[in-house]
């Protein structure tokens, strides 16, 4: 037989809410850290669709040679893709200032860090590779572009939405109990 479960004091009650407050404000930290690292990744690529061409060879050739194309398609690539990261950066921030927050962003978010940190992890870890068994150099833009900026931004932005997603578990549970 099960021993019955003691009610909840008020003291315990109130500990809960304290920590759950307490995660609730780091967790908006690095909601805020992760969506300056997302949006320090799209600015680029508005600026590139506006004929801006600093730091595009650390993309490598093929982004200088699509942007040299002049195409009206590449623009709006590199529009799209600018605003999909300025999405991504301020979707789940501005989402988490009000809680509980949609389970769908929650969601899609968790699948964005899966992605950043896929995507950045192995371009990063390519470019430190090739460095490192000397298939490449970084005396080549792609690779300075690849393996010590633009990939290990991603995951910097992975690990910092992750972070706030896991430390807003708290306070998004204590949300969610007070409004249903």
């Amino acid at each position: 037989m099960n021993p019955p479960h003691p009610a909840l004091s008020p003291m315990s009650t109130k500990h809960q809410a304290t920590a759950a407050a307490r995660a609730g404000r780091s967790a908006r930290i690095f909601f805020l850290l992760a969506a300056v690292c997302g949006l320090l990744h799209a600015a680029p690529s508005f600026y590139w669709a506006t004929g801006g061409r600093a730091l595009l060879e650390t993309v490598g050739s093929f982004a200088v040679e699509l942007a040299g194309s002049g195409e009206s398609g590449v623009i709006w690539m590199l529009i799209a893709v600018g605003l999909a990261k300025t999405a991504g950066a301020l979707v789940p921030l501005l989402d988490h200032l009000r809680l509980p927050a949609h389970t769908w962003v929650r969601f899609v978010s968790w699948a964005g860090v899966a992605v950043l940190l896929a995507w950045g992890g192995a371009g990063m870890v390519g470019a430190w590779i090739g460095v490192l068994t000397g298939t490449a150099s970084w005396a080549q833009p792609a690779m300075v572009g690849h393996g010590l900026l633009w990939d290990p931004l991603f995951v910097v932005w992975g690990v910092m939405l992750a972070l706030a997603l896991w430390k807003s578990r708290p306070a998004q549970k204590a949300a969610r109990a007070t409004s249903g």
